[in-house]
């Protein structure tokens, strides 16, 4: 036998005895109607089911930015009428209009550096530097810049196109 090496059966004998001790203090304990300070039953895992997401925390939002507004006073939709020839009454009446959304930008300038051009915006009342692909506000995303005018793509993925002010 080599210096320094434990026999393999060295330390098992040690791990043995502390465990009988543990288990003869805990059935000793038992008997005398003691309770444990653990309490074992808070040491089980319960898994539980993950409800899905709500929504999706990464695409814009395109409806009501709260709950409260979302959940407002429904309005009962009218039955569809089949008229003869099996097309809708409601076909002839022209369908509402999507809501316009407004953009409240101004291109005002622009400042050339070495790797891409840097727009100047009033965004609502506040003068912000853009580049393509910056956000600007809830779902409206800044497409191209060029010199001459600003692209903003918005929530509903249509475009609107802003030429620069002044001269």
């Amino acid at each position: 036998m080599s210096v320094g090496l434990c026999p393999a059966g060295s330390q098992t004998p040690r791990k043995d005895r502390q465990a009988a001790r543990a288990a003869k203090a805990a059935k000793a304990a038992a008997e005398k109607g003691v309770k444990s300070l653990v309490r074992r039953d808070l040491l089980t895992l319960k898994k539980t089911e993950a409800a899905p997401p709500k929504r999706n925390i990464f695409a814009p939002r395109i409806g009501p930015s709260r709950p409260a507004e979302a959940a407002g006073p429904a309005q009962p939709q009218p039955a569809p009428d089949f008229s003869a020839g099996g097309e809708l009454a409601e076909a002839k009446e022209t369908a509402p209009a999507p809501p316009v959304i407004t953009v409240d930008l101004r291109y005002i300038g622009f400042i050339v550096s070495a790797r891409r051009l840097v727009a100047l915006v009033i965004f609502e009342g506040q003068a912000i530097a853009v580049v393509e692909g910056d956000v600007v506000g809830e779902g409206i995303r800044v497409g191209k810049v060029n010199r001459e005018q600003v692209e903003v793509v918005l929530p509903d993925s249509s475009t609107r196109t802003f030429s620069l002010e002044g001269e």
